[in-house]
């Protein structure tokens, strides 16, 4: 019975414990609940940069926040109204009035500007709704940057609800985009132009061309565009006519969760039955072939054909490898589709004594998909050149495609970030992935005329199957501390792999002269070709910066060094459909006929077989790398009042290799061809000195 009766003492006196602590968890929370989240940015407004150690406190209070390396801040505060008071030694102090604080709730006060004070002892106060828009703080980048700039926010992007970067970016001033891919800044063409990715170089897409596909670049994995328009000595020296940066999302302001979907309708184009597609894989639909478009076969030196001793058995093999699908076929399109996700937050780490400190850790994650339907029922494409006697101008037709074709694009995109932060350092780490696919097929009627030059004048019926499927994936390890000594220092490395395939491309065109044939000196005979190329980009660059003071000027120093390597495989494989004899009988232009078994060698008529155009080693093949090696030092200073002076001189040592052979060395002509391996093929170090003068009319007008 003793032990009965202590052992309920016992429980009743844990019960007591057990109560209290539940009491006093209960109570912490309430007394947690009733606080919110004061969060925002300071930014310097000469040199458009967050400022470092501004204060800011709630005015009459002494609760407040000195900002962090990133200008970043961060008050605790009941629910209620209050006002903010931002100032910093030699700068006009600054007053938002109207902040609500809501419990457990962040409220996110939009980028603050402070300016030099013209008299000490002003200060400027203003509502918070006169600041709460992105835009402005982009006005103000390109007010207060050494070079010119232009640019679109991710604010102004979610308002007029572009899908792709390529599409925002149109809306830019001097900036074209062509294709709906790439982009030509004032004027010039895509040679002239750059692409980079989070301040670091990424590759290309496409072998002949200089800057990316921007199509590939959802607008909610993306923070901002801006766009310089001139050179200064920290960018790279490889553009003139401008350099497009793409930012990726940062650190979040607040927690978020989002999910959107949308869709859209145009009634020549979805629910449409005479849309043209073809035969797809289980995996188009992310944006990526599941291998039914592989080449069939290892690209070798042996292929069988009639001609070469190899029996039949194997010359029909070989044939039946390849797909059979060769006709467009029309199939009911459905509606667009649009799909966003992302979530993300910053939290507050506790320090050595258990209890919340200055340090930050915040994540990001978003996931985006699109897919989209074109269809034109009466496209026409055309070449014309000029009369053989020079004194005639009007063009004449040499050949004309017009027909319907249909295009199928899916589109992924995911990106996922950490980023930790102290006083004085932040460290991010950041990974991307986009995959894009896209589908095309057509019907085309085919006029050529014999009057155009090299032209021999025939009509055909053709029809084009393509696919192409793009990736890129870009990994970001970024670093930026401000030393105790008053340097700035930012640092990069970004991988970047990129990929462009064009698996199994068909053209299929018959000759028509009443009756239908294949022809090589006409339409040609049936093609297909497998394309693809690689590249991948590795840059590291290190970035420092310090403000000094020489008598009565403010002179900021800049220097910096980066290094980047590229490598890039390309390669094509073409084979083409040929025929035993001249027996050929083709009652319809089906393009699907051709490849069906009665009509492959050895046959009563057609005897179709495949020829390889591709010699060994393959003409069409490359490997080429790049050493890039710059340093640079700048400077900014203001020489009189409204003049701001930035002079700077970057070098650049490039050195590119190449491996790769000519078609005379391909076909077996040791002597007059050439076969590189790895061979140094351009080398050149290069100074490229700058000046730029900002003249400022107004405070708001350079």
């Amino acid at each position: 019975m003793g032990r009965h009766c202590t052992g309920i003492l016992h429980l009743i006196n844990v019960m007591k414990h057990l109560t209290f602590f539940v009491f006093t968890l209960v109570l912490n929370s309430s007394i947690v609940a009733q606080t919110g989240t004061i969060r925002g940015i300071v930014m310097d407004g000469e040199l458009n940069e967050p400022l470092f150690s501004a204060t800011a406190v709630i005015t009459n209070s002494t609760n407040g926040a000195i900002t962090d390396l990133d200008g970043q801040y961060e008050i605790q505060a009941e629910p209620g109204e209050y006002s903010l008071q931002f100032s910093y030694i030699g700068y006009q102090t600054i007053t938002i009035e109207g902040i609500m604080v809501k419990a457990n709730e962040v409220t996110v006060v939009d980028k603050v500007v402070l300016t030099e004070a013209v008299e000490m002892g002003v200060e400027v106060v203003v509502t918070a709704e006169a600041i709460r828009k992105n835009e402005v703080a982009l006005i103000n980048l390109k007010l207060k940057s050494a070079g010119m700039l232009d640019g679109i926010s991710s604010d102004k992007i979610r308002q007029i609800g572009d899908g792709n970067v390529a599409e925002a970016t149109k809306r830019v001033t001097g900036v074209t985009v062509e294709g709906g891919k790439y982009v030509y800044v004032r004027g010039l063409g895509d040679r002239y132009s750059k692409t980079t990715l989070n301040g670091v170089d990424i590759p290309g897409l496409d072998p002949d061309r200089n800057s990316i596909q921007m199509d590939i670049f959802p607008t909610n994995l993306i923070n901002n565009v801006v766009i310089s328009k001139n050179f200064t000595a920290d960018l790279p020296a490889d553009f003139t006519g401008g350099l497009l940066n793409i930012e990726t999302k940062d650190f979040p302001e607040e927690k978020m969760m989002t999910i959107s979907a949308s869709t859209s309708f145009n009634p020549n184009v979805h629910f449409n039955n005479k849309f043209l597609s073809y035969e797809s894989s289980s995996t188009d639909f992310l944006g990526f072939d599941d291998g039914s478009r592989a080449l069939p076969h290892t690209p070798g030196v042996f292929y069988p054909t009639p001609y070469n001793g190899s029996s039949s058995e194997q010359v029909q093999k070989f044939a039946q490898s390849f797909n059979s699908n060769l006709a467009a076929q029309e199939q009911l399109s459905i509606l667009d589709f649009d799909a966003g996700f992302s979530f993300g937050n910053q939290i507050n780490l506790k320090n050595k004594a258990g209890e919340l400190g200055n340090n930050k850790l915040g994540y990001i994650f978003s996931l985006t998909y699109k897919s989209d339907y074109k269809f034109y029922d009466d496209v026409e494409f055309g070449e014309y050149q000029r009369e053989i006697d020079r004194d005639e101008n009007e063009l004449i037709l040499a050949n004309r495609q017009t027909g319907a074709y249909g295009e199928r694009s899916f589109l992924l995109g995911a990106i996922g970030g950490i980023a930790y932060k102290t006083d004085r350092s932040k460290y991010k780490f950041t990974l991307m992935r986009i995959q894009n696919g896209e589908s095309r097929a057509g019907k085309f009627e085919i006029f050529n005329d014999a009057g155009a030059v090299g032209q021999s004048g025939y009509e055909a019926v053709s029809d084009n199957l393509e696919y192409n499927q793009r990736s890129l994936t870009n990994l970001l390890i970024n670093g930026k501390h401000m030393l105790k000594n008053g340097w700035e220092m930012d640092w990069r490395i970004s991988p970047t792999y990129s990929t462009s395939d064009d698996p199994d491309v068909r053209k299929t065109a018959f000759s028509y002269d009443g009756n239908y044939s294949f022809s090589a000196g006409e339409a040609g005979n049936p093609s297909r070709i497998w394309r693809s190329l690689s590249e991948l980009n590795a840059t590291a660059k290190i970035d420092l910066q310090k403000e000094f003071k020489m008598g009565d000027f403010d002179l900021n120093l800049k220097f910096g060094a980066s290094q980047t390597y590229k490598l890039r495989d390309y390669a094509i494989y073409l084979y083409e459909i040929q025929f035993v004899g001249q027996n050929q009988s083709w009652d319809t232009p089906d393009a699907d006929q051709v490849l069906q078994p009665e009509n492959l060698y050895p046959a009563a008529q057609n005897n179709v077989y495949f020829q390889s155009g591709n010699a060994d080693p393959n003409p069409n093949e490359y490997s080429s790398n790049v050493l890039n090696t710059g340093a640079y030092v700048s400077t900014e200073f203001t020489l009189f009042k409204k003049l701001k002076t930035v002079a700077g001189l970057r070098t650049e040592y490039f050195v590119q290799r190449h491996t790769g052979r000519d078609i005379a060395f391909a076909a077996g002509n040791t002597v007059q061809g050439r076969n590189l391996v790895n061979e140094k093929v351009l080398e050149s170090i290069n100074l490229f000195p700058s000046l730029n003068l900002v003249y400022s009319i107004t405070p708001k007008q350079n």
